[in-house]
């Protein structure tokens, strides 16, 4: 692994960022999202961190077209719930939709990192397997971020679930990006938090930033060895590679 001051960003021009665990605090509504329903319809408590692995064990292990509806009808087989898939999906969607809404925010220096690197005219991009649904929450419903980021006059492109066949660490979408704008790897960086997003980019060719997230401890060492350079918060990132260095380029 690289330290940041060997970033040389001169030398990039698009600049790629996965969205869930990366430019916000979302993994864990999830976990909650899903205990609820576990409770509600089955009577069952589960801890977070369980339920946590045993999601991500079955979109790792499983490549239905739509993997949501598929590990939804998963969770009311195991656990025996008198539920029909769809009226799982509303629930389970309408637990986290007001959190969505009200509660989650960019994390610390988002919003400073992504109004810099435009003002220096760097390409933004957005390669996430977040859903449209999704991000039209965080575009115009949530009043936070709404606020804080114009999320469609900051993001150049954005590459959404709806938009790959395969899902990290597949590097479909990262290989859809260098596609879009005809460009090579080595004008690109990512910032990604999870391990599958990492090898994603690698898959890619694409010099990648992991960005910490206590949801991915599990995989740190891995990540470690494979990452090109890693950071603890974006403040962090804004000191190194931008303050401190001066940057002044804006034309590439």
């Amino acid at each position: 692994m690289k330290t940041l001051e060997e970033l040389d960003l001169s030398k990039k021009k698009y600049i790629i960022f996965d969205m869930d665990g990366t430019l916000i605090d979302s993994i864990g509504i999830w976990n909650e999202a899903d205990c609820r329903i576990i409770d509600k319809f089955a009577g069952i408590k589960i801890d977070y961190d369980e339920i946590q692995k045993e999601r991500e064990w079955f979109l790792e292990t499983h490549s239905n077209e739509d993997i949501y509806v598929a590990y939804c009808d998963y969770l009311i087989q195991k656990y025996h719930m008198n539920v029909s898939k769809e009226e799982l999906i509303l629930e389970r969607w309408g637990s986290v939709e007001s959190i969505l809404k009200y509660e989650l925010t960019y994390k610390p220096g988002v919003p400073e990192l992504l109004q810099q690197l435009k003002e220096q005219e760097f390409t933004l991009i957005l390669a996430t397997a977040t859903t449209q649904r999704q991000i039209d929450i965080y575009a115009n419903k949530n009043i936070m971020m709404v606020n804080s980021v114009p999320f469609y006059d900051t993001f150049d492109f954005v590459l959404r679930k709806e938009d790959v066949t395969y899902k990290k660490p597949h590097p479909e979408i990262y290989l859809k990006v260098l596609e879009h704008y005809q460009t090579t790897p080595d004008l690109c960086l990512v910032f990604e938090d999870s391990l599958h997003g990492v090898i994603a980019a690698r898959e890619a060719g694409i010099e990648t930033i992991n960005v910490y997230d206590k949801y991915s401890d599990k995989d740190r060492l891995r990540i470690d060895s494979l990452t090109d350079y890693k950071i603890d918060s974006y403040p962090e990132f804004i000191d190194c590679c931008l303050l401190k260095k001066g940057y002044q380029y804006k034309k590439r």
